[in-house]
């Protein structure tokens, strides 16, 4: 691969390689994520999810590369296989010198047991596995039974939300997106339900706020037991015309001089 694009020819960018990623993902609307990769528990007793990891760790560019895995492995056995430099390139580095850092993002990831990974010649393929974090086999969530999921928008990747979102934005914008519209989320009880700090919490919603990505309006509740007899409640809903369908109409360059790898 040259590490320099042909002679008057513009290096291709991580937007023209979203766009080809997901016209080869064959995907129009949305990527389905089951429920507990953010929280896993019961209702009366929820615990936190893998994401809260990610958010601990400090961890961008392993969730970034979670995410665009799952986005590209649509179909059994659920898995992906690009040249590392091409994953560099989609998660905003330099498509030489990143390829360290992708590697270093599959280990984690295969360690967090949320993909394996496995040799194809020169490429890694990487391959789902329950987001859980559990291990255990992928397969396309039902929505049946428990097997509950909520939908990422293609937007995210199309608008430049995951290139332009800070990692606590992007922990908050997924836990929002399992949320009924205008539900209430509470930032004091978020360390409990998500593993995930107040503080972190309130930024990543301000930021989200910022963007318009998110709506807050306040509600007035009973609450016979406080002084004045009302609490005020902050309710929050996504955006939804994030979640309309996106025309792929970027255009990708063709290859140029191409010869048969050795």
């Amino acid at each position: 691969m040259p590490k320099q694009p042909p002679v008057g020819q513009d290096p291709v960018t991580p937007e023209e390689s979203v766009v080809a990623l997901l016209r080869k993902s064959q995907r129009r609307q949305h990527v389905a994520i089951r429920r507990t990769f953010v929280q896993q528990g019961t209702r009366s007793e929820p615990l936190p999810g893998p994401l809260a990891t990610f958010v601990g760790r400090r961890d961008v560019r392993g969730l970034d590369l979670l995410l665009l895995q799952r986005a590209l492995a649509t179909k059994d056995p659920f898995d992906a296989k690009m040249e590392a430099g091409a994953w560099a390139r989609l998660a905003g580095l330099d498509p030489v010198g990143g390829v360290a850092v992708v590697s270093r993002g599959w280990a984690r990831l295969c360690e967090m047991k949320l993909v394996s990974k496995r040799r194809s010649g020169r490429l890694a393929v990487i391959t789902s596995l329950r987001e859980d974090g559990s291990g255990d086999t992928y397969t396309r969530p039902s929505g049946r039974n428990g097997d509950t999921y909520f939908q990422l928008p293609l937007a995210y990747w199309l608008d430049g939300l995951y290139r332009r979102l800070s990692l606590r934005a992007k922990a908050m914008f997924l836990i929002c997106l399992t949320l009924q519209e205008w539900s209430p989320l509470p930032t004091e009880r978020v360390q409990k339900w998500y593993g995930i700090s107040a503080d972190t919490a309130e930024r990543g919603l301000e930021e989200l706020l910022g963007e318009g990505l998110v709506f807050r309006r306040a509600q007035w509740r009973r609450a016979p037991l406080v002084a004045y007899g009302f609490t005020k409640v902050y309710e929050y809903a996504v955006n939804g015309t994030l979640k309309r369908p996106r025309k792929l109409i970027a255009s990708v360059p063709g290859v140029i001089g191409a010869s048969k790898a050795g």
